[in-house]
């Protein structure tokens, strides 16, 4: 029998990413809030401001890897809501 694995590819690992940060950051956010004034409020700030880096590195990443479709589709609907 064949082993069918698949490897994860750019695209998905991105994507994998970009999720993983927008759940993280507002965790650490209502952290950052429930530990305020305590020492431990640091480590979730810098986490905090972590997965904003994470997220800022990833969209950007995305949206260079997808610009052909988003210029196709910006391009598509300027025509397409002249043309109405």
């Amino acid at each position: 029998m064949e082993n069918k694995r698949k490897r994860l590819s750019k695209r998905a690992i991105i994507s994998i990413g970009l999720l993983i940060s927008v759940v993280m950051m507002p965790i650490t956010a209502i952290f950052i809030h429930v530990t305020h004034g305590l020492s431990i409020s640091h480590f979730w700030l810098h986490l905090h401001v972590l997965f904003g880096v994470i997220f800022s590195i990833f969209g950007v990443i995305h949206f260079v890897y997808n610009w052909r479709v988003l210029k196709s589709y910006i391009v598509g609907n300027k025509i397409s809501s002249t043309r109405n």
